[in-house]
This record gives C-alpha cells, structure tokens and sequence, in this order.
C-alpha cells in the first residue's frame, strides 16, 4: 500500500482524475496505518467480530420482521422486542470496542504502552482523519473543500514515515549488525598449520 501511495504521490497530477489520485493515494496510506500496529507492535487489538458494519447492516432485516414498530413515536420509552433490543446493544458495544481499539492499537504502536493519553497519539489520530476524509470524495471534495497539494500530502506521509522509522529503524541496525557478526564468522580462513 505503501509503495503505491508513493508511486501515485510521484506521478504528475491531473486536472481530470487529480480528485480520484488523491483518493486512492489517502486510501493506501489509511490501509497502512490500519495495518502497522498489528507488523510494528508488540500488542495489537485484533477487530471486533463481527463489526460494527456487520451489524448494521442487520438492523433493517429485523425492523422488516416487525412492522409495526414504530421507533420515532414521541415518547421517552419505545417497547422493541428482544431481537432487536439484543442487536442494538450488540452494535453499540461493538462500536466501543472499535473505537478504544483503534486508539490503543494506535497507543501500542507510537508509544509502547496503553496509555493513550500521549500527544503524538493526538497528532496520528489527525493525520488518520486527514487520510480518511479524502479517501472518501463525499466527505471534504464534493463539500467545496478544495484538494490538498502534494505538500499538504508529503506532510502527512512524513508522521507515518517518521513512526516507521522509530519502531523499524532499531530493527535495521541490528540486523546490519547480525550482517557483519555472520559474515566474519562464516569467514574462510586458509589453515596455515
């Protein structure tokens, strides 16, 4: 995902078409940061199942079952049955989870820890918005919203870039370092006794 977002972040921009290069581009970078806590962490959440859109979609299949509830009466308490109250709660704990999870998945990967109260959790929450929002047109492009430069883009790969770097780069070195440690033990030497 990576590498298409900066193959497509390298081609020239395109009057006709620019709105879906960005779209696809911020698409690969949401995927990337959905899956880097699960490759750079040492604990990841693993997604509610069944999701929240799961559920969802469930809901008008169980309203149709019972037509003569009418949820927008205009009255503090609506009797719905059982199935439909079991859903509900089922798609509202589920959204939590969701929710927590991606903030503590998030946690893990930048900081090390659960805490999710660290301000670089702030600034990659932001940066996931940014990436989110553009990856669907509707959301900022079609509102007026005028498309974000390829700077305003670089800028948002550098805080993914710069998290890779962090959890990655001691990775590197130590395997350079395991490099050189094998290479000179796996060295022929000539027996000169």
């Amino acid at each position: 995902m990576y590498r298409a977002a900066v193959d497509l972040l390298a081609a020239a921009p395109v009057d006709e078409g620019e709105n879906a290069r960005v779209s696809v581009i911020c698409h690969c970078m949401r995927e990337l940061m959905n899956g880097l806590p699960s490759v750079l962490s040492e604990a990841s959440i693993p997604r509610p199942y069944p999701s929240s859109v799961a559920l969802l979609r469930k809901l008008p299949q169980l309203l149709t079952e019972h037509p003569g509830i009418d949820l927008e009466l205009d009255q503090d308490l609506i009797p719905v049955p059982r199935k439909l109250a079991q859903a509900l709660s089922a798609l509202t704990s589920t959204v939590t989870r969701e929710q927590g999870r991606n903030r503590e998945n998030a946690a893990a990967l930048l900081t090390g820890s659960s805490s999710a109260t660290h301000p670089v959790i702030d600034q990659w929450n932001r940066t996931y918005q940014f990436f989110v929002g553009w990856t669907h047109l509707d959301r900022d492009h079609d509102n007026g919203k005028v498309l974000p430069t390829d700077e305003v883009l670089i800028g948002h790969f550098r805080v993914i870039e710069d998290v890779i770097e962090v959890r990655a780069g001691l990775f590197f070195e130590n395997l350079h370092a395991l490099e050189d440690l094998l290479a000179e033990i796996n060295e022929v030497t000539e027996d000169k006794s």
